[in-house]
Parts: structure tokens; C-alpha cells; sequence
């Protein structure tokens, strides 16, 4: 797999050498190189036990949130309760949740109260949090002892970092040490919120140790109670650049990614999954990008289409990947207004620079 990569790399960038136009290089660059297994609505269910899968089936996602609500200081429950290979610290069945936060108290809680039915442990990483999200965060890990708070000790800096311990990816590797060598874990970010019962069956996907499994996105936007989504360069499901994954913990490092945007340096972070055979899954979850107050202006620069447009003339290429169920815009609404819109934006003070974390 690992060779197999730099040869469409070699490849893609012959055949670009003959392409004077930027998107369509990037178009082929991202085609020919980047090339996961796609799994398919219910293709999944084909790997799990069928009589597990019956109990699964069984149960909703909003049962057991509710069910969680009431649980305090104890074991949560979920789908991982119907497989006794979910014990297993060493199962991709039961993967630490490995989640960075910064200001996101309007989507936090509920971003982690829809993923307790799937995943059992974690850990929680903050840094720079004055919107009351390291408060949320510490009665979240209180109630759920299973996941571990960890406040980042010093400043992250994005553009003109002071120090490495002030960049991004010296941050991830920080956090990397609660996660021990060997066991799976998932990377959640909370403005997603995620369908629980999706995201437990799509830990039957990694076989070997070198699997990962990549998480498409989605990107919502509400406004006035109607539902809208973002167009990316590629289409509306975007999966260039995505970092969200499940992947075993095999000596992972992040390394320093830097990016020239606007004619100003910043520093990122990445990892490099170069050697593993990748899949991807059907969509399972909403992203909410615009909910940052940081990111609401950029709204304005995007390319829109509503749900209903969407529904009518993208969604049938993409019925193999996407449950109709899903887009419901009940669903898609309940989830939204389930956010705490109390914080009001004159009470977060932001960066003029978008990218600092």
C-alpha cells in the first residue's frame, strides 16, 4: 500500500505537468492519489454477528442519550454493551476518543452527549477557553469518569508561534500521551454531532493494524430555521484533507504542517497515514463549522444550497452513501436547536486572526 501511494503520487504529478488550470490539477491530483475503499449504507452490517446486530438494531441513538442523562459517576451505556469484544482495550470496537476543544461551549455538550452511545472512554484536551467550555468540559468528565480532562498548559499560536510547545502539532502530541501504544482511537472534533449507532458499526471496518477508517463531512448551515448546505470544490460530501479517523495508536506522531495563506506562515499539524489502506464510511454525522463565532463571517463567502435543492439534484448520486433517514429535516433541526445559544458573541473576545486556536 505504502508504494503503491508514491506511484500514483509520481503519476498524478506527470499527468498534471500537462494541466495549466489549478482546480482541475487539483481535481486529478486528489483522484488519482487519494484512493480509499468506499463502504456502501448497510454494507457493514455484513461484519457484525447477527444476533448482535439484532440488539443493535433494536435501540435507538435517542435512547440511550436519554438513558445517559440519568447516569452519574457510573459506566454510560451503548451499542458497545451488546458485543463483549467491545471489552477489549485492545479492540478497534472500543476506541479512546481523542478530542481538542478551544471556545466551542455552543456545540460541546451536545457533541459529546451524542457520542456516549458509541464510544466508552476518552480524552478531552483544551486550551485558551474563557465561553465556558472547560467548565462544561470538567462536569462532562466528572459525570462520564471514563474520559479524562487534560488543560493544555500554554498558549497555541497558530501564526508566529513564540516556542514549540506553542504549536499545534506540539499541542496533539501532548495529548497523544494519555492514549496508550497500541490501543485505537477516533478523532472527534464537537461541532460535529454524530449519529452513535453509525459510528459504533463503522469500528467493525479495520481488520489489520495499519486500517483506518475516514469520516466524511458534511457542512450545515442554519439560518432562520432552514437548512442549508456548503458546497466544496469537489462536491458537497468533502472528504480532501480530512483528519477525522479511527486508527491505532502504532508510535503516532503528529508532525509540523505549514501552510503560505494570505502571505502570512502558519502552522498546522498532520499525520502521516501514507501506508495505510484507508476506507471510508457512509456519512454519520452533521458539521456544524459555522456555530464558531470565529468562523461566521466566512458564511458570507460561501457557496450555499438548500436541503430541499440538495435532496433534489445531488442526493441521488450519492444514495449509496448517504441514508435518506439522515437528512431528515426534523432530525437535522432537534439536533441544532439542541445547541446552547446562551452564549452571546460580545461575550467571547476572538482574535482578528481566524486561525488562532
Amino acid at each position: 500500500m505504502y508504494y503503491s501511494y508514491y506511484f500514483r503520487k509520481f503519476f498524478a504529478k506527470f499527468v498534471c505537468m500537462f494541466i495549466f488550470n489549478k482546480k482541475l490539477r487539483q481535481y486529478i491530483r486528489h483522484k488519482i492519489t487519494y484512493r480509499p475503499i468506499q463502504i456502501s449504507l448497510n454494507e457493514v452490517d455484513k461484519n457484525i454477528d447477527i444476533n448482535i446486530l439484532t440488539q443493535i438494531n433494536t435501540y435507538s441513538n435517542e435512547y440511550f442519550i436519554k438513558l445517559n442523562k440519568n447516569i452519574y459517576k457510573d459506566k454510560h451505556k451503548g451499542f458497545f454493551d451488546f458485543d463483549p469484544n467491545s471489552k477489549d482495550k485492545k479492540s478497534p470496537l472500543n476506541p479512546w476518543a481523542f478530542i481538542r476543544v478551544k471556545n466551542e461551549a455552543i456545540t460541546l455538550k451536545a457533541s459529546l452527549e451524542n457520542i456516549l452511545p458509541a464510544i466508552q472512554r476518552g480524552v478531552i484536551g483544551y486550551n485558551d477557553c474563557y465561553d465556558g467550555s472547560e467548565e462544561i468540559i470538567l462536569e462532562f468528565c466528572k459525570q462520564y469518569p471514563s474520559f479524562i480532562p487534560v488543560k493544555y498548559p500554554y498558549k497555541i499560536q497558530i501564526n508566529n508561534p513564540k516556542e514549540e510547545k506553542n504549536k499545534f502539532y506540539f499541542y496533539c502530541n501532548y495529548l497523544m500521551k494519555f492514549i496508550p501504544q497500541g490501543e485505537w482511537f477516533i478523532k472527534i472534533d464537537v461541532d460535529h454531532i454524530y449519529n452513535a449507532k453509525k459510528l459504533y458499526k463503522s469500528f467493525y471496518i479495520p481488520k489489520e493494524d495499519y486500517d483506518l477508517v475516514a469520516y466524511s463531512r458534511m457542512d450545515f448551515i442554519i439560518k432562520n430555521q432552514k437548512i442549508f448546505i456548503k458546497k466544496h470544490n469537489f462536491g458537497y460530501l468533502n472528504d480532501i484533507g480530512n483528519d477525522h479517523w479511527l486508527i491505532k495508536n502504532n508510535n503516532i506522531k503528529w508532525e509540523e504542517s505549514i501552510d503560505i495563506i494570505n502571505g502570512l506562515t502558519y502552522y498546522f499539524e498532520a499525520v502521516n497515514t501514507k501506508k495505510y489502506k484507508l476506507y471510508h464510511t457512509e456519512l454519520l454525522n452533521y458539521h456544524f463549522p459555522y456555530e464558531k463565532f470565529r468562523k461566521r463571517k466566512a458564511i458570507d463567502n460561501t457557496e450555499l444550497t438548500s436541503l430541499d435543492d440538495f435532496l433534489k439534484k445531488y442526493y441521488p448520486k450519492l444514495v449509496n452513501i448517504i441514508d435518506i433517514d439522515l437528512l431528515d429535516k426534523k432530525l437535522i433541526l432537534d439536533k441544532y436547536n439542541s445547541f446552547n445559544f446562551n452564549i452571546k458573541q460580545e461575550d467571547v473576545i476572538y482574535s482578528k486572526d481566524k486561525y488562532n486556536f
